[in-house]
């Protein structure tokens, strides 16, 4: 058995037995409650940081029925673009006061239900979620509980679940019509993951961009990889189908992509364009077209919408919608396409 820690915890008693004061203004001072005067405030608090005095959320949770904590599920952290989500998030709810809970599902939607679970048990205020192809179940665990959820970067189209994405359909259209008016007329789309939603709306951009340039559906290629060598075969035979021009999509993976071109010796044979505009958040140096997605006016949404849940408003789900736009950085194999917007 695991030994008891010697020191002790400094409790609200601890610190009324060193000043003087009772207990109840001790923990309103701690919380800075108007009727006690500021210089007591100030005193009490001073001291209590001079203790090592460290709030017990727990008590405080059960006290007042909640937590000021935000559960956000995103599928991984590795990847720059959950990353950089959750990371909006945080920006957005400090100043709020909540505390941010992050958890992992690997987009699975066994280890997704998990951290729904754990969430409920943690008795986080609301969740965050960027879900699983199969998040429905999940989400309905929340919802029995009462726990407001709103969905981040996907959604079913039959979903009542309060969400806030980018328009990904427009995301497919403007990347086709980016490679189109590059001059690339037989095109590519490449996915190593299978989220269903968001590869089906970028997809049908990509496919409307190409009928209204006369470009026949066979000259358009689609292609979700299971391993880098079936790409790279893939890619060869792309090549010589005439294929110049490749959306990929995200970021991350056209980055890949790129490394493995040039690994295979095949960099000049294909103009890239992805999706999330991670470059324009993190300055990676390796310059890549992309479609940027709105993230940090996705993320201020949906915190705003998760909020007012949070608060009583149980008007009907909203359903947000945010505009994608188009970056340059030449990696389209026209750095002055029109349209785009050059970007370092």
């Amino acid at each position: 058995m695991k030994p008891k820690s010697s020191v002790k915890r400094v409790v609200l008693q601890d610190i009324a037995d060193a000043t003087g004061y009772t207990v109840n203004t001790i923990s309103r001072a701690l919380r800075n409650k108007p009727d006690i005067a500021q210089s007591t405030c100030e005193n009490i608090n001073r001291v209590a940081s001079d203790m090592g005095y460290v709030q017990n959320s727990l008590a405080s949770s059960l006290r007042s029925g909640y937590s000021n904590t935000l559960a956000v599920i995103v599928g991984g952290v590795s990847n720059p673009f959950y990353a950089t989500m959750v990371e909006a998030i945080h920006d957005h709810v400090q100043a709020l006061g909540y505390t941010v809970l992050i958890l992992c599902t690997r987009e699975d939607p066994q280890q997704e239900r998990k951290a729904i679970e754990i969430a409920i048990g943690r008795g986080a205020d609301g969740v965050l979620l960027c879900p699983s192809n199969d998040y429905q179940p999940n989400v309905a665990i929340a919802r029995q509980m009462n726990l407001p959820c709103v969905l981040l970067s996907r959604r079913a189209e039959d979903d009542d679940t309060d969400s806030a994405v980018c328009d990904e359909e427009l995301g497919g259209y403007l990347a086709g019509k980016h490679l189109i008016d590059a001059g690339h007329r037989k095109l590519g789309f490449l996915d190593r993951h299978e989220t269903l939603y968001s590869t089906e709306r970028r997809t049908h951009g990509l496919i409307r961009a190409a009928a209204e340039a006369g470009i026949p559906n066979e000259d358009i290629h689609f292609y979700r990889t299971p391993d880098e060598s079936a790409t790279a075969q893939t890619l060869r035979q792309w090549k010589a189908q005439g294929v110049t021009g490749i959306f990929v999509f995200c970021d991350i993976d056209a980055w890949k992509l790129m490394e493995q071109l040039t690994q295979l010796r095949m960099e000049h044979d294909f103009a890239l364009v992805g999706f999330d505009n991670i470059q324009g958040m993190l300055g990676i140096p390796t310059p890549l077209c992309t479609v940027d997605g709105a993230m940090r006016e996705l993320t201020a949404s949906a915190v705003k919408l998760l909020l007012s849940r949070m608060q009583g408003d149980d008007s009907p789900p909203q359903h947000l919608v945010f505009p994608a736009r188009l970056v340059c950085r030449g990696s389209c194999g026209n750095p002055g396409n029109p349209g785009s917007i050059p970007q370092p």
